[in-house]
């Protein structure tokens, strides 16, 4: 994209750019983080170091996803991190569930984009979490899919059918597929795929369920696809992960 002359030399003004950095601190919803290609945070707004406890303005600057998050949020967060970076490809409107300081569960919907360095290479991601809840109450596509998403994260571990999906958006099959593609970037299929891998990350880490019933629990009622899905998602097994992570936190 072309950007104005005039813009540009702004932008290239490091007190323009604090200036828009700062600004995040007041926009209302908005987790707001910069991280280096080695995910080291490089900014956090006032609302994000507020929600993971950085107490300090700065305080962020070295640390880690590692320093705030549980593990299989680390892993996923990363994940993410390294598509971006190796795609150069935004990745728009995806569902998360963070806890906070407080110990309360709240779902998110997070975007993420590659910044481009003066060399060409990808040298940083930034990132832009919003909480569903607050998102439902304003006059925005998210709010036409209220009903549909609140469905999909209480009842992921069960059978869902598309069709009823659609039903609850007062949408046909088809023009639902449609309209939660171009909100969600991705069909309703993949969407509970999603939420229904990344729980199945945090059971690998925090439980010692089998695999049958970490597969049951997260609504997989086959345990080939459940462990197809999962290496095609992680490269892992699902067993292969878990070991791999039992490791490393007893390292």
């Amino acid at each position: 994209m072309e950007i104005d002359k005039n813009l540009r030399n702004i932008l290239f003004s490091w007190e323009a750019v604090q200036s828009l950095l700062d600004i995040y601190d007041h926009i209302p919803n908005t987790y707001f983080h910069i991280k280096d290609v080695k995910r080291r945070f490089l900014w956090m707004n006032a609302p994000l170091r507020e929600h993971v406890g950085e107490r300090e303005k700065r305080g962020y600057l070295g640390k880690t996803d590692a320093d705030y998050f549980t593990a299989d949020l680390v892993f996923l967060y990363h994940r993410e991190d390294d598509e971006v970076i190796h795609s150069r490809q935004p990745i728009l409107n995806q569902p998360w569930i963070v806890p906070s300081q407080k110990g309360r569960q709240k779902w998110f919907i997070s975007s993420k984009v590659p910044l481009i360095g003066t060399d060409g290479n990808v040298a940083a991601t930034a990132g832009i979490m919003r909480n569903l809840t607050y998102e439902y109450e304003t006059s925005n596509p998210l709010s036409e899919m209220s009903e549909v998403i609140d469905y999909i994260f209480q009842h992921y571990h069960e059978k869902i059918d598309v069709e009823k999906l659609a039903e609850r958006a007062f949408l046909s099959p088809r023009q639902f597929e449609r309209r939660f593609r171009s909100i969600f970037h991705r069909t309703p299929s993949e969407f509970i795929l999603k939420v229904r891998l990344d729980t199945s990350v945090r059971l690998l880490i925090e439980t010692d369920y089998s695999m049958t019933q970490i597969a049951q629990e997260c609504g997989f009622y086959d345990n080939s696809y459940f462990t197809r899905q999962f290496k095609k998602s992680t490269g892992f097994s699902p067993l292969q992960f878990r070991k791999s992570k039992n490791l490393e936190q007893g390292e």
